[in-house]
């Protein structure tokens, strides 16, 4: 999401990352926010729709996940695997079900739910659709549609430890015009509080390396138990975490602090 409907369904609530007061300086335009090669055309209609004419858009991160880039995709791309990690752990009871390579419906537990499409992918980012509905104290039923735009960036920290710098644009499109309305009308609060409960299942890859940074050995066991991975995935899987366990190399570098060579 591992939008509305947990649009990230990429997975799961992670540490949490406060939509920012106000707007991005630069947005993308929509013609920029179109689906790859890989799915089809009739979402571009679907995405422009969404980002022409959003009840709110916000700009969630940018939130430094303790991942390497290669590990932080793989976890993106098996958001079910990340929603498994999290609630065997006991932090967030995300149900996550791959209904394609590209597709996937989520449930938060949490009064969330619906269906994440993967409309393009890139190894520094991704552009997901989603529609559903969260019900909630707060409002009445919300049904929506969503368009995240996923941005990551690869760095390195001082000790030469690798990790991923992730952002979100979201843009929300309520399907009531009276909950739309009353949206506008209270923002910046219930703007705030829209975006949370449609994004926190992006979330999941942050919350997932700051498990492995905690127990590398515990959470490692976990996914390669995952009984949803092909044995291509899990000898992929296999691969990544023993990277991230060696020792990190230091190799000369240039450039800003921080930054990746």
């Amino acid at each position: 999401m591992r939008g509305p409907s947990l649009l990230l369904a990429a997975a799961v609530s992670c540490a949490p990352l406060a939509a920012r007061a106000g707007e991005p300086e630069e947005w993308p335009p929509p013609h920029q926010l179109k689906p790859d090669a890989e799915s089809s055309l009739a979402f571009s209609a679907l995405v422009r729709r969404v980002v022409e004419r959003p009840t709110v858009r916000s700009l969630v991160g940018p939130s430094e996940t303790p991942l390497p880039l290669d590990l932080a995709n793989f976890l993106l791309d098996r958001p079910d695997l990340a929603a498994y990690i999290v609630k065997k752990r006991g932090i967030a009871p995300y149900r996550i079900e791959m209904l394609g390579p590209r597709r996937s419906s989520a449930d938060d537990g949490d009064g969330t739910s619906g269906i994440v499409n993967l409309v393009s992918r890139e190894e520094t980012a991704r552009l997901y659709y989603g529609e559903g509905a969260h019900n909630g104290a707060l409002f009445p039923t919300l049904r929506a549609n969503a368009v995240i735009a996923l941005t990551l960036e690869p760095r390195q920290g001082p000790d030469c430890r690798r990790y991923t710098r992730t952002s979100f644009r979201v843009y929300v499109r309520l399907k009531s015009r009276v909950v739309s309305g009353l949206v506008k009308l209270l923002r910046p609060f219930v703007r705030d509080t829209v975006v949370r409960k449609f994004t926190k299942a992006f979330l999941v890859a942050d919350q997932v390396g700051r498990l492995m940074q905690q127990d590398p050995a515990g959470v490692s066991e976990d996914a390669l138990a995952y009984g949803g991975l092909s044995a291509a995935d899990r000898a992929s899987l296999a691969a990544l975490l023993a990277g991230l366990a060696r020792p990190p190399a230091c190799p000369k570098r240039s450039g800003a602090p921080g930054e990746f060579h």
